[in-house]
């Protein structure tokens, strides 16, 4: 699932789920995301389920074998666990993210160790006038920086300057568009704490309070969803396009206990 893999990526994913098409509304009327079946244009179908203790997230697995499991210390996530199968070898290969907090819960750290031991980390500064700044390193040295903007208390723009500094440095602006209703994972504990990790990274934020629809890297639609909702106001449907890649095109369904 495209954006079910960008979540355990680093969560910038965003969270994305889908339906065959708009007949097949969910029957479950309930606020707990508990599955997502995703139909791609091509036909396959991939299913999504996820575990929760209280409004803790445990894990989510697909039924091809993934599973990302999430660590807590208190109400603070503080792992990431991917676990994926090698298509090539069969072996299961594993991506974590750490992350750390100030005094006041914010992250401030995220460090992502992928499947080859590359290691990656991200500092994050908060800014008297809202933004956060950030800076990305690796074995040492510096191979981004950049800016986070709020609206709220939600991120929706990021400005990232890649090797910046040396000659093939160059910058690029992400921007993500929201509509008005519930997120799935909006009283998720300690998930909103976490979106702005792995910011050079990932592309597009998750969505703390309503869902993106739409995100564009320097003005072009990297990709867009249209919803349906339930009688909650929480996503029921999802048709989700990649206007440069449509192998990724599918609709998905979301389904709630």
């Amino acid at each position: 699932m495209k954006k079910i893999l960008l979540l355990a990526a680093g969560l910038a994913m965003f969270m994305t789920s889908c339906s065959s098409d708009d007949s097949s509304k969910s029957a479950s009327t309930g606020s707990r995301l508990t599955q997502i079946i995703e139909t791609y244009d091509n036909g396959d179908i991939e299913t999504v389920n996820f575990t929760y203790n209280g409004n803790k997230i445990v894990k989510y697995t697909t039924d091809y074998g993934d599973e990302t499991l999430y660590t807590y210390t208190g109400n603070l996530i503080t792992q990431e666990l991917y676990k994926f199968e090698d298509y090539d070898t069969g072996d299961m290969l594993e991506e974590t993210i750490d992350f750390e907090y100030d005094s006041n819960d914010r992250l401030i750290k995220s460090t992502r160790t992928d499947e080859y031991g590359y290691v990656e980390i991200d500092n994050f500064t908060y800014n008297t006038n809202g933004t956060v700044s950030f800076i990305t390193t690796a074995s040492g040295s510096t191979i981004a920086n950049g800016i986070i903007y709020y609206n709220g208390n939600q991120p929706y723009k990021k400005e990232v300057t890649e090797e910046p500094g040396q000659i093939d440095e160059y910058s690029w602006t992400e921007e993500n568009f929201f509509d008005n209703k519930v997120n799935p994972f909006n009283s998720v504990t300690g998930f909103s704490k976490i979106e702005i990790a792995c910011p050079t990274y990932n592309r597009g934020f998750i969505g703390i309070t309503n869902n993106v629809i739409e995100v564009k890297i320097d003005g072009e639609t990297e990709w867009s969803s249209v919803f349906t909702y339930n009688s909650n106001d929480m996503p029921d449907t999802e048709d989700y396009t990649e206007p440069f890649n449509s192998d990724f095109d599918s609709t998905c369904q979301y389904i709630y206990n």
